[in-house]
């Protein structure tokens, strides 16, 4: 896998970013720290995360989709609060020690499933109802708290009786 980075800084502190992936281009513009920041997210995922290379395209699969996908079928999660738990024991297994809700609606779409319409009220359901997340260091951001990593783990998938 080959990818190219381009990077352009404009007279007006606008910023334009190209990465080349084989035939495909992706093109982040806006400000410096918006483009360094899309730049570092897709250096992370493509790289830090790969699971080899696909024989028929050459593109390298991210391993944390597969791992959020697999344990959404594995535990069976019932109710977006559960969910919620799931893919953030996801996201603290991929190294991510904090997340907010974009974080989270990326997950439920990785993992294959539809996200609610609001993600910040399942985000504080799973808060305050279940306590499987609780508050992290900065504001919107959250983290995945004994009780839901237990949950998660040792009780999910609830029996049937």
């Amino acid at each position: 896998m080959n990818i190219y980075f381009t990077a352009e800084v404009g007279p007006m502190e606008g910023a334009k970013a190209t990465i080349t992936l084989g035939d495909s281009r992706i093109i982040f513009e806006g400000s410096p720290a918006f483009v360094e920041e899309q730049v570092k997210k897709f250096a992370r995922g493509q790289l830090g995360s790969a699971q080899g290379p696909d024989a028929r395209s050459g593109f390298e699969l991210p391993a944390q989709a597969s791992l959020e996908k697999q344990l959404v079928s594995d535990k069976r999660p019932r109710g977006h609060c559960e969910i919620v738990a799931v893919l953030a024991f996801a996201l603290t297994e991929s190294g991510a020690v904090e997340f907010n809700e974009e974080d989270v609606r990326r997950a439920y779409i990785r993992a294959g499933v539809r996200p609610p319409k609001y993600v910040a009220q399942a985000l504080r359901d799973a808060k305050s109802k279940f306590e499987f997340i609780k508050a992290g260091s900065k504001r919107g951001t959250y983290r995945l708290t004994n009780h839901g990593d237990r949950v998660v783990r040792f009780d999910l998938p609830r029996s049937a009786v």
